[in-house]
């Protein structure tokens, strides 16, 4: 597998504007076929028209008309072909937030698992009821938390996330409920395994606080360690251990979000071995040490004002001209004097990206022009263009280019002296 064929890893965030909201409503629109994705965050797509094959974990299954498909965290999927224009409502949502409500609405004293069904059954087939069902419950939270994409954010309502929980919890029951069925396990009650491979992923965020090795998982999925690591590089571009911390920092960002757990309590929880190693790896990743994260993205009640148009457009301009320098959002939010929500929206209005969608990008995209136009190495140009480290450096340009710095660098600039000869 080359560089460029590097699967895009999706934000773990619901949304782009608000960091702490548990679930967020869009309706999106596919007429050709989609690079792979690796999913962080768990989602629902409801199929309101259009035709396709799509592969879920290495199954292959075709979609269609009232296909209703839940993605989980670290789940893989590319739409191969599209033979009609698929028009879908999604809705992204926390999971692991969820958890623990789960346990909540279980009065029998049982174990109960509302995901485990869903790993096992990812696509159901719904009859005209089941769709009345389905899409009462997406309207009641569409009215809730307003539509992605079109930046409409809703006034927040008292017990706004407990409702939008006891939403959520009603969409797993029912989806729970239509795949228990067996003549619906399948769609059409086929399904084509192409690949086990991706069920690595998925193990290693299932046992993420355990002390996971290459040799462990060579045992369960009966592959050689070489091609374990291999496979995971070819496909995330990064190694066995980034990918590791990577998932530890996804499911530490949720504690440190909806808990008030202790940093030591946490590490426990999630892998590392104590609140010292939890902060070194957690600090260069976020750009912020837990503690900063806490503060600016606990989940509490935020009023949003409108502000004079004008900020936003001084909001982007300044953004612009120090994205080299040490930035982050708490700081603009600071000087313009507004909420890092109020920040993300205004530039979200403005260029269609939230701020560390519009960082990364002013910072590849100066890092792609000294690549080609000088030799300094790879770590100075990720100094020059803002990145503390060359891994945070190296894993945006992968996910930006879908490529590493160094592939770029010698194959783009191999292709203009050919261009140029020619």
């Amino acid at each position: 597998m080359k560089n460029r064929d590097l699967q895009e890893i999706q934000e773990q965030f619901c949304s782009s504007y608000d960091k702490r909201k548990l679930c967020s409503y869009d309706v999106e629109y596919i007429d050709s076929p989609t690079k792979p994705l690796i999913h962080q965050s768990s989602r629902f797509w409801f199929f309101l028209s259009g035709k396709a094959t799509m592969v879920i974990n290495g199954y292959q299954y075709p979609v269609k008309q009232n296909t209703f498909i839940a993605i989980l965290p670290w789940d893989t999927t590319i739409i191969t072909s599209v033979k009609e224009p698929l028009h879908f409502i999604k809705i992204v949502y926390n999971s692991e937030f969820l958890s623990d409500v789960r346990y909540n609405y279980n009065t029998s004293g049982e174990f109960l698992s509302l995901i485990n069904p869903i790993a096992e059954s990812p696509v159901a087939q719904l009859n005209k009821e089941e769709v009345e069902n389905i899409t009462s419950i997406m309207n009641q939270i569409k009215t809730e938390v307003g539509t992605e994409s079109l930046y409409d954010v809703p006034k927040e309502r008292i017990l706004s996330d407990i409702y939008i929980s006891n939403k959520l919890i009603e969409l797993l029951i029912s989806y729970v409920r239509i795949i228990s069925k067996s003549d619906l396990k399948r769609i059409d009650g086929k399904s084509i395994k192409l690949d086990d491979r991706p069920a690595v992923f998925k193990y290693i965020y299932s046992h993420i606080s355990q002390n996971l090795t290459l040799k462990i998982l060579s045992e369960i999925f009966y592959m050689s360690e070489s091609s374990i690591s291999k496979y995971i590089t070819d496909v995330t571009g990064m190694s066995f251990t980034d990918l590791v911390n990577e998932m530890r920092i996804t499911k530490t960002v949720d504690l440190l979000t909806y808990t008030d757990m202790s940093l030591n309590d946490i590490a426990g929880f999630v892998g590392f071995a104590d609140a010292s190693h939890l902060i070194k790896v957690f600090t260069p990743r976020m750009d912020l040490s837990p503690a900063q994260y806490r503060d600016i993205y606990k989940a509490k009640e935020h009023i949003f004002k409108e502000k004079d148009k004008s900020i936003s457009f001084e909001i982007l301009s300044y953004i612009n001209n120090h994205y080299k320098e040490d930035i982050r959002i708490i700081d603009v939010a600071e000087r313009f004097n507004v909420s890092y929500i109020d920040v993300n929206r205004s530039l979200l209005y403005l260029v269609e990206k939230n701020f560390d969608d519009l960082l990364h990008y002013l910072r590849i995209n100066m890092a792609c022009e000294l690549l080609l136009t000088g030799n300094d190495a790879i770590i100075e140009v990720a100094t020059t263009v803002g990145y503390n480290n060359v891994k945070t450096f190296t894993r945006n340009f992968i996910r930006l280019k879908n490529m590493t710095p160094g592939y770029f660098r010698k194959n783009i600039s191999l292709q203009k002296e050919s261009e140029t000869a020619a």
